[in-house]
């Protein structure tokens, strides 16, 4: 029978999937956890926490490292700190497989050398857990996890406490998503519409509202994209009136741009093209939300000092 990709990773030793797309446990005796989703969701991120045992390696970690680097040749990194391990493997559908034979070698190589197991972030030899922050995932001693978050929660608070004004703020997130809304007509008179050009009216509207306004939080950043909505709308028009414009002087009728512009909703009605225009529109929204999100969000973690922690 064909084995699972859990059963590929997890071999003899006692590992298991916890949390959903994160294998954890022990590999002769040393912490390993393997996550996938890094480097961009395109990797697999192994590490395996270890440090020097009383006596010096009797083969250099650097050489053991290049080595595998050359071997697999999925493996994107292989770094190591002083007391973790870690491997960027490139997600395939062999990919099991090989982070079962990364797993053999490293845990050969580290028994070998008098390595012994560790806390990934202290390099202490405590009892450990793996442990998650900000959806970084090593194992950790209780101490390194709750100096950990009571930093993070110490941040947050400080951010929170830090002044904004929400006028401010909202100008130059205008501002900001106008350089998108450039971009967006640029790019529409190519006869494009492009993501891009919503995630840059996005992030330089969430930029300008920090800069202007002191601080972005919740209440802002949904300003911001009701702002970006708005502005890409308008530029979505701009583009047309351009289109419309050259069509209109080549025919010889010599129209301003405002004129053209005031006339939009009316020529795409008489042409039967309103339905194509709400279309092109939804598309470039959609387009937007799956380019901006996880910049956004990250964007908005980093400035307001959220944060989610967990243990398995």
């Amino acid at each position: 029978m064909k084995q699972t990709f859990l059963e590929q990773i997890r071999g003899n030793d006692p590992l298991t999937e916890n949390p959903k797309n994160v294998v954890q446990g022990t590999v002769s005796g040393f912490p390993v956890n393997a996550t996938l989703g890094a480097n961009g969701g395109t990797c697999w991120r192994i590490v395996i926490d270890a440090k020097p045992g009383g006596s010096t390696p009797v083969y250099p970690m650097d050489q053991f490292l290049m080595e595998m680097k050359n071997g697999i040749r999925k493996v994107v990194s292989a770094t190591y700190d002083g007391k973790r391990i870690e491997i960027l493997l490139r997600a395939s559908t062999k990919a099991g497989l090989q982070i079962r034979d990364i797993l053999d070698h490293a845990a050969m190589y580290l028994t070998q050398n008098g390595y012994v197991p560790c806390c990934g972030s202290c390099g202490g030899e405590e009892p450990t857990r793996l442990s998650s922050i900000n959806g970084y995932m090593d194992f950790m001693c209780d101490s390194c996890y709750d100096r950990m978050c009571g930093s993070l929660e110490a941040n947050k608070q400080q951010l929170k406490q830090k002044p904004g004004n929400m006028l401010t703020g909202i100008v130059g997130a205008l501002l900001g998503a106008l350089l998108g809304g450039v971009l967006w007509v640029i790019i529409y008179q190519l006869g494009y519409i492009a993501g891009i050009a919503g995630l840059v009216a996005a992030v330089c509207a969430l930029k300008g509202y920090e800069k202007f306004g002191g601080k972005i939080n919740a209440a802002g950043m949904v300003i911001c994209m009701v702002i970006v909505v708005v502005v890409i709308y308008f530029a979505q028009n701009v583009g047309i009136a351009l289109a419309l414009q050259r069509e209109f002087n080549d025919y010889g009728y010599g129209l301003s741009f405002f004129t053209v512009y005031r006339a939009v909703p009316e020529l795409l009605e008489e042409s039967g093209t309103t339905g194509v225009f709400v279309q092109d529109l939804l598309i470039g929204y959609a387009l937007t939300a799956v380019a901006s999100f996880a910049t956004i969000r990250s964007m908005f973690q980093s400035r307001t000092g959220n944060y989610k922690t967990g243990r398995y």
